[in-house]
């Protein structure tokens, strides 16, 4: 059997310098008070840092979901050297998500000979098949993946992006995102093709960490039903992250590990 801690350590190895860190995106505004179209700035980075830009992004994967649910791709954007940035349309009235959904990567890892060698290829469950020796042990395909997403409001709150696909790792706000407010408990409902993940970390923390001692981080549990209560102490932005490792139903994949982002504004009382 190959040992779990070899499992983690390649995925930190074979990843990418930008998917070895944490993908999130951060829009100028999250609420918007305005009779005309209005247009929104959004940065996004890939960073430990919680909204601090430590490198770019390819955002050729965001897709942006309109108040009816329609969706569309944004237009050009701009790499830089630590961030990447694209401006978002705000024509209809009510609430978009916006999501960077990246396709998964592929690694297969499996042990070799006497001494039990480690080895890992990129390659998909189906396409290790014809590379992998016939006397390798342990072999285990990952798949991996980054999520990143965001809501923002032109004037009245709507609640159709919501809804679930019933594919893959979803963060459905049972607490719309605009009335997340300070003392006040919001919900999230994590979900796995449409299933509840339940006992699932999750954490959440407020922006300023570089200007205070830690982190101040709120560490959090999904219960049976998938649902993440969290209460916030400071007003500003937020990031909830949650790594989720996740047997596949694909067969392409022996197991999944997925970290998502979602970028939120908590407003005071």
């Amino acid at each position: 059997m190959i040992n779990r801690s070899f499992g983690w350590g390649l995925l930190a190895l074979v990843a990418t310098s930008a998917s070895a860190h944490p993908v999130w995106m951060l829009p100028s505004e999250f609420n918007v008070s305005s009779d005309t179209a209005h247009w929104v700035t959004v940065d996004g980075t890939a960073s430990h840092g919680v909204f601090s830009f430590d490198k770019p992004i390819g955002l050729d994967n965001v897709t942006v979901y309109d108040p009816a649910g329609n969706p569309a791709r944004i237009g050009p954007y701009y790499k830089g050297q630590r961030r990447s940035v694209f401006d978002l349309a705000l024509s209809e009235v009510g609430t978009y998500k916006v999501e960077l959904r990246n396709p998964p990567r592929y690694v297969t890892t499996y042990t070799i000979g006497k001494r039990n060698t480690e080895r890992r290829i990129m390659a998909n469950k189906q396409e290790a098949a014809a590379q992998v020796p016939a006397k390798a042990q342990g072999v285990t395909t990952y798949a991996m993946q980054n999520i990143s997403a965001f809501y923002v409001t032109r004037n009245t709150p709507s609640d159709t992006v919501f809804k679930s696909s019933g594919q893959g790792l979803e963060l459905q706000p049972l607490t719309h995102p605009s009335d997340v407010v300070v003392g006040e408990a919001a919900r999230f409902r994590l979900t796995f093709d449409g299933q509840p993940l339940a006992e699932r970390k999750v954490e959440v923390v407020g922006h300023g960490t570089q200007w205070r001692d830690g982190r101040q981080q709120q560490d959090l549990v999904s219960d049976q039903d998938g649902v993440v209560t969290f209460t916030p102490v400071q007003r500003g932005p937020h990031l909830l992250s949650a790594n989720i490792e996740q047997v596949s139903r694909s067969q392409l994949a022996d197991k999944v590990e997925i970290n998502y982002l979602l970028t939120f504004e908590v407003l005071p009382q």
